[in-house]
């Protein structure tokens, strides 16, 4: 077969919704990249194929405690509940505070990792060799349906609903091919306030402040929710790892109150600031990345 060919080929098999093959990155978050801007992408020989396989298998392997923590540990539920704990009393003090009252409230909440548990289809995907959650892997994952809550989220959500308290879930997954699937897995999951005003993906820009700054016109934004850095409001998109540090110890006094941070080892922004390029690395120069870090 022709390299051109084979090219076509692959590219086929991502506009049909499969995964494809190739240097294609780690997501930060479950954004799906637009048909058109699809590369078509080859594998000429085998040598590259092995490579590409010992790439996908050394991420699976490293993804692996990581994933096994948020999968089985008392730990991770316990942090769970404890955000939304932390949340919902921020909720119940604001809704009682008449200096908030010039403005309806609201909370403005990440989707994945923060009220939804992708876990298991992650899990599923490692122990299958793959640990790359790239654009690709997340649609199939978001068109399968089967994303989860995690635990104490829809009692969370009902309650701050319950409270008269505006709920956006402002996500990047990529609006145009996973609205429809995101609306119909949030209310097969029981969430409330899923509509167009509320459920707020990404379609032009995958910075979230904007999203953020149109919510806050109107709103009183009680606290805000994620897994992510990103989730809030306090520019990190495109940061390096120092700059992200600087940021969060710029806002410590806002974790914990207006901000509630979900723990995710897995997958997220702080992965892309380890070095430029960083998932592009092949398995030795990740390890050397990695070790600079560790010692």
């Amino acid at each position: 077969m022709k390299r051109s060919s084979l090219a076509w080929y692959v590219a086929l098999a991502c506009l049909g919704g499969s995964l494809c093959v190739g240097s294609v990155v780690q997501a930060d978050s479950p954004t799906t990249v637009k048909a058109s801007s699809i590369v078509p992408i080859t594998v000429t020989t085998q040598a590259e194929q092995a490579e590409l396989k010992q790439k996908e298998q050394y991420q699976a392997e490293t993804e692996t405690m990581g994933l096994l923590w948020m999968r089985t540990s008392a730990e991770y539920r316990a942090l769970a509940y404890q955000g939304y704990n932390v949340a919902l009393n921020a909720v119940k003090m604001a809704v009682t505070d008449p200096s908030h009252q010039r403005k309806p409230l609201a909370i403005v909440l990440d989707a994945d990792e923060t009220v939804v548990d992708n876990t298991k289809l992650m899990g599923e995907s490692v122990a299958n060799g793959n640990g790359r959650f790239d654009a690709p892997w997340w649609r199939q994952a978001v068109h399968q349906g089967k994303s989860q809550a995690m635990p104490g989220a829809v009692e969370f959500l009902n309650e701050v609903h319950k409270q008269g308290v505006e709920i956006f879930y402002v996500s990047n997954r990529y609006a145009p091919v996973n609205y429809d699937a995101t609306v119909q897995n949030f209310k097969e999951l029981g969430f409330p306030s899923v509509d167009k005003e509320h459920v707020l993906l990404f379609e032009k820009d995958s910075d979230k402040q904007p999203r953020f700054d149109m919510i806050a016109k109107k709103y009183y934004v009680v606290v805000y929710m994620g897994d992510n850095a990103g989730d809030f409001p306090i520019g990190t998109k495109g940061k390096t790892l120092a700059e992200r540090n600087a940021i969060i110890d710029e806002h410590k006094e806002d974790f914990g109150t207006t901000f509630v941070v979900f723990p995710n080892p897995a997958y997220g922004s702080w992965v892309s600031a380890l070095a430029k390029g960083y998932q592009n690395l092949s398995p030795e120069e990740q390890k050397q990345v990695n070790n600079q870090y560790l010692q």
